[in-house]
């Protein structure tokens, strides 16, 4: 699975928290789009034209409705963001489709940058007023960025103008009529590529997943794993489904839910019907988000309670684990049970990713027979039984990489590219959530770690910063710090691992340059058993004559 691109975080304040849910994405490759001679419009869109009528489909079940949208204006938004880098998604895809295809070029390159610029300006978090539970690791609230909301207003436009209304709730109106005036200058070439291609692909798609799951009864199965997740949903709650339209190309599929809102990409020349497991997978993951906080709270202290080494990083990966097993593979023994039985059996079959993908498979029997006894995800016995299953999975230990979500990171201006490569490499930002700062000396940054002692650590250090680390004694240890300090007197590049309390690790890396940092992240992503002390990367120093 290729990695999501890690959201990009500023430098010299506190990076926003990023919790975005991950669907299945697909591990087989695609064929390469035929080439073709670029086509480039000299007029450009009236911000107020419409971009055509609303498509929409809808499936019923006794609770819930399932709406099936295929829309322009949600499809460029969302691969404009896609190719800012915004969220996890088929980037590759979307990059040769307008390099390729829609006449790419330096214009187009400045206001893709501009509108990213105009996304990253706003930031923050959405929280009820009334004080939150505490919990030691991170609750699955992706809609609660302000981030998510700008995604969301996105999706549910039809028109410019609404896309500038439901815009300005979130930003300032001025933010908003920028932004979308910076979109119009792509809708000429898009609306084309929509009428020629787009737009058939998308509304067949929806159709047909709409007339599967009325057909199929697949509504019904997700209802009755409410239950299980202690959903707290009103009946008649609609679940929307966004379906972009994704040209054929040798990169994953994507697709992520935020709160009731759910993108999935639907690739070109692939059937409909194929992406029905995603649907529901990415139904669960709203489902384990609509449990009240109190719950959350107390399944993370549940997992923190067992004192067990997995439980930070097996937390980290039960969300989509969990719409893995039940999403995913349930839907395929009901769709095509051949076709559940080879991916059971293929490395990376229920999901492009090692660490999920075996989690689910050694998971599934103890949820099964959790779902036949009548217990949920919040009734007791789940964090011990979930454990079992992660360490069936993985005998000799998650790999080191996997104790790097959910993440808190120290970075020493220049390598910021670094923790957005570790990040990405641990799926942080999108298991487990990820903070980060380059002001090293600000108490804020010790607050980081000290509001989060259940979190993976990483420092991105210079020789010249070693001594930073005494500051962060008690969070990293004297004896871990006192090794660092003489590893370096000797070493050009190294990281380090400590084990500060039971499956809690710290991470330092030292290097003087971005590429050697850059190496020490590629070595760390692929060590697969767990280690603690010196991973060099670059030989020692010569000793001096």
């Amino acid at each position: 699975m290729a990695s999501p691109p890690a959201p990009r975080i500023a430098p010299r304040s506190l990076a926003r928290f990023v919790l975005l849910g991950l669907a299945a994405c697909s591990p087989a490759p695609k064929a390469e789009p035929a080439r073709i001679e670029p086509e480039r419009a000299p007029e450009t869109a009236k911000p107020g034209a419409a971009p055509g009528p609303s498509f929409e489909r809808e499936a019923r079940g006794r609770k819930l409705r399932l709406v099936f949208h295929a829309d322009p204006l949600p499809n460029l938004v969302y691969q404009l963001d896609c190719m800012a880098g915004r969220h996890p998604c088929s980037r590759a895809a979307y990059e040769a489709l307008w390099q390729d295809e829609l006449g790419w070029d330096d214009e187009d390159r400045r206001t893709l940058e501009a509108f990213r610029e105009s996304r990253e300006s706003w930031s923050g978090r959405i929280e009820p007023s009334a004080k939150a539970p505490t919990a030691p690791l991170p609750l699955p609230h992706a809609d609660r960025t302000v981030a998510a909301r700008l995604a969301i207003a996105g999706l549910v436009s039809r028109t410019p103008d609404e896309h500038v209304r439901f815009l300005g709730l979130v930003t300032s109106p001025e933010g908003a009529l920028r932004a979308q005036a910076l979109v119009d200058h792509f809708r000429p070439r898009f609306d084309r590529y929509w009428e020629r291609e787009g737009r058939a692909h998308c509304e067949e798609s929806a159709e047909r997943l709409a007339a599967l799951f009325q057909r199929e009864g697949l509504t019904g199965h997700v209802e009755a794993l409410a239950g299980f997740y202690g959903a707290d949903l009103p009946d008649g709650a609609p679940l929307h489904f966004h379906l972009m339209a994704r040209p054929a190309h040798r990169s994953v599929d994507a697709a992520r839910q935020i709160g009731g809102h759910a993108v999935i990409e639907m690739p070109a020349g692939e059937k409909p019907e194929d992406r029905a497991p995603v649907v529901v997978h990415e139904m669960l993951h709203h489902l384990h988000a609509a449990a009240p906080d109190e719950r959350l709270a107390a399944l993370a202290r549940a997992f923190v309670e067992t004192n067990d080494p997995l439980a930070p990083a097996s937390y980290a990966v039960l969300d989509e684990a969990l719409a893995t097993a039940l999403g995913t593979a349930r839907s395929l023994a009901r769709l095509d049970p051949g076709a559940l039985q080879k991916k059971l059996a293929a490395p990376l079959g229920l999901y492009a990713e090692p660490t999920i993908d075996r989690v689910a498979k050694a998971a599934l029997p103890f949820l099964e027979a959790r779902l036949a006894e009548g217990q949920g995800l919040h009734d007791p016995g789940f964090a011990a039984g979930f454990l079992a299953s992660v360490r069936e999975a993985f005998p000799g230990g998650m790999p080191p990489i996997a104790h790097a979500r959910p993440l808190v990171a120290v970075v020493a201006p220049g390598f910021w590219p670094a923790f957005h490569a570790l990040d990405g490499a641990a799926m942080a930002s999108s298991l487990g959530g990820a903070r980060a700062s380059d002001v090293l000396r600000a108490p804020e940054t010790l607050n980081l770690f000290a509001a989060r002692p259940h979190w993976g650590g990483a420092f991105f250090l210079t020789h010249a910063h070693i001594h930073e680390l005494a500051r962060f004694e008690p969070h990293i240890g004297a004896a871990a710090v006192a090794a660092i300090t003489a590893e370096a007197r000797l070493t050009r590049a190294f990281v380090y691992s400590t084990q500060k309390s039971p499956g809690v690790y710290r991470f330092v890396f030292v290097a003087d340059d971005l590429p050697s940092m850059n190496d020490l992240v590629r070595a760390l992503a692929a060590q697969r058993a767990p280690f603690e002390g010196a991973l060099e990367v670059v030989a020692r120093r010569p000793a001096k004559p």
